[in-house]
């Protein structure tokens, strides 16, 4: 139930965020924040600031749960890698790209990085295992 209430809260928030930079007149600190853009690149922050800004109240109800970490870290960048995976792969296959599509591919992104991020927190996987997806946070 957590999981589905996160996945409401991250779609909710970045789809309101789509449209924040203009609401912003066009605020250079809100762009770091928020789409610019209708490029794909740009539409990762409507994914991952919603699920990051989400932490603490994840870490307030989990508490120190073992797999707090590496489930936070699979919950804001899972759905970045998924987005570009899914985006880039049908639109190379169909050659061009769809709204309809790109909104479903949000919304399946953020459900599968809310959904393994709870699981890892539900399943608390030994020690060799937690570490593992902090290897994203360095990738260059």
């Amino acid at each position: 139930m957590r999981s589905f209430m996160s996945v409401i809260v991250v779609f909710s928030a970045g789809s309101l965020l789509h449209f924040t930079w203009e609401w912003s007149a066009r605020s250079t600190l809100v762009a770091v924040f928020v789409a610019t853009s209708e490029s794909a690149w740009e539409h990762l922050k409507l994914a991952f600031w919603p699920a990051l800004a989400l932490t603490p109240i994840q870490r307030k109800i989990y508490g120190p749960a073992p797999g707090w970490l590496p489930a936070t870290a699979i919950r804001c960048m899972l759905p970045s890698f998924a987005i570009l995976a899914l985006f880039y792969g049908y639109t190379a296959l169909l050659g061009n790209h769809h709204l309809t599509a790109d909104l479903t591919i949000f919304a399946i992104a953020i459900f599968t990085g809310e959904f393994l991020g709870h699981a890892v927190l539900a399943r608390g996987f030994g020690s060799k295992f937690r570490m593992a997806p902090l290897a994203f946070l360095y990738l260059p």
